[in-house]
């Protein structure tokens, strides 16, 4: 790879939020390092260290990139709540490089590469270190040393070494009887839309020439929206997002409050049931 033929994009999907200088921080150690660098914010208000929302968010976001793009994902911890994990644990002071989709995705050791397909066979790469001290900031003292040699276009084994011995966590997926289907939330945005991993292929294979019934607290929808708009202000309504996946929504208002449980909020799986009937 001729350096001069790579204009790296990296994007940065953390938690260090906007209040800190920690993201400022990262950002001018990249601008330092590598200096015709561009960087986009993919997401880095990831909550409660949700590990689940950082890959839904990269996965979907990956195929607008260009080939050789460098993802850089500062996301420490796993959420039990949402995904099964298997093999050995998570090591929160092992990273990892991969390629996926032509592009470059660095990340702990903690399911991501799993989560963001799980279907993955492609080469994963434990990065080197030298010093325990870097853990504390780990984005900085070594996700922005590794940006660097990418987008030299160096050797990835002179910082790195294969290793199949990674973390592996997957979603729990959606369930299809002759009945119905089951899915559950995967997301909820900034907007309160519950987004969940009913694919629009998997909906309507199974539905077939039947009609059907979203089960939700207080309301049943019995059809599918084209835009929000397609309901009155404050009513449920169902469509399949940018993303292809079963959203749920209130307009003008947010289904995560109005439909998720009071006591238990987002540590709730909010489970989804499509009744199907003749």
């Amino acid at each position: 790879m001729n350096k001069e033929q790579f204009m790296p994009i990296i994007t940065l999907t953390t938690d260090l939020g906007y209040r800190d200088p920690y993201l400022a921080i990262v950002k001018v150690c990249l601008i330092k390092s590598i200096p015709d660098v561009k960087i986009i914010d993919l997401s880095c208000d990831i909550k409660d260290n949700n590990i689940s929302d950082a890959a839904f968010i990269l996965k979907n976001s990956i195929q607008y990139f260009p080939e050789n793009s460098i993802h850089l994902v500062g996301v420490k911890f796993i959420n039990s709540a949402s995904t099964l994990g298997k093999n050995k644990g998570v090591d929160n002071t092992r990273y990892l490089l991969t390629r996926y989709k032509d592009q470059y995705v660095v990340s702990p050791d903690n399911g991501f590469i799993t989560l963001l397909d799980e279907a993955f066979e492609g080469k994963v790469y434990q990065l080197y270190f030298n010093d325990a001290n870097q853990h504390n900031f780990f984005i900085k003292d070594i996700f922005v040393d590794v940006a660097a040699h990418i987008s030299s276009g160096k050797a990835l084994e002179e910082i790195a070494s294969e290793t199949t011995d990674y973390y592996k966590a997957f979603q729990f997926s959606s369930f299809t009887s002759p009945e119905n289907l089951k899915g559950k939330s995967i997301y909820i945005d900034d907007f309160g839309n519950i987004i969940t991993n009913i694919t629009k292929e998997q909906f309507y294979k199974s539905l077939g020439s039947r009609k059907f019934s979203i089960i939700l607290p207080g309301s049943r929808i019995q059809k599918i929206s084209n835009t929000y708009d397609d309901a009155k202000i404050g009513d449920a309504l169902a469509l399949f997002n940018s993303f292809g996946h079963l959203e749920i929504a209130l307009n003008g208002k947010s289904a995560y409050k109005m439909l998720y449980p009071r006591d238990v909020g987002r540590s709730f799986d909010f489970n989804l049931i499509v009744e199907f009937n003749d």
